[in-house]
């Protein structure tokens, strides 16, 4: 008879980095970034124009939790006003998402909210920070004044 061989598995689990622990508790963000810029955000005319983007293929359809029909729901809100859901269609190659291409469309739903609710601020002074995951492809936008 042969051998008997046994071979025992150890896990430990590698240590947090720095920070990460913090991180761990907070919702996934889409962070908009210009590519070689020294801090994040872009204006929402940027976001319009089709900027670099720092990171543009980052992200995955899976990352993004992107429905069978290619789409995304991301939520736009403002002070004082009502929020609006938009679906959004994402593009992308190789399993990658074309962030470029989803900053455009985000640019786009900000615009029609802005307009819709006539709210009164120059587009140009709109910076759009990030995107916080609220739920499985649901995003809600978040942006600020410059």
């Amino acid at each position: 008879m042969g051998r008997r061989r046994s071979a025992s598995l150890s896990y430990s689990p590698r240590p947090p980095a720095f920070g990460e622990a913090f991180r761990r508790n907070s919702p996934p963000q889409v962070k908009f970034k210009r590519k070689g810029a020294f801090r994040g955000g872009i204006t929402l005319g940027e976001a319009q124009a089709n900027v670099r983007l720092a990171g543009y293929d980052s992200y995955t359809f899976n990352d993004l939790g992107v429905d069978h029909r290619g789409k995304i729901y991301v939520k736009i809100s403002w002070p004082g006003y009502s929020a609006l859901n938009y679906e959004i269609p994402v593009d992308g190659y190789g399993g990658l998402v074309d962030l470029q291409s989803l900053t455009r469309r985000i640019g786009r739903a900000v615009s029609h909210y802005l307009q819709a609710n006539i709210i009164p601020i120059p587009w140009d002074r709109i910076e759009l920070s990030h995107m916080e995951e609220v739920g499985m492809g649901s995003w809600h936008l978040k942006m600020s004044t410059n």
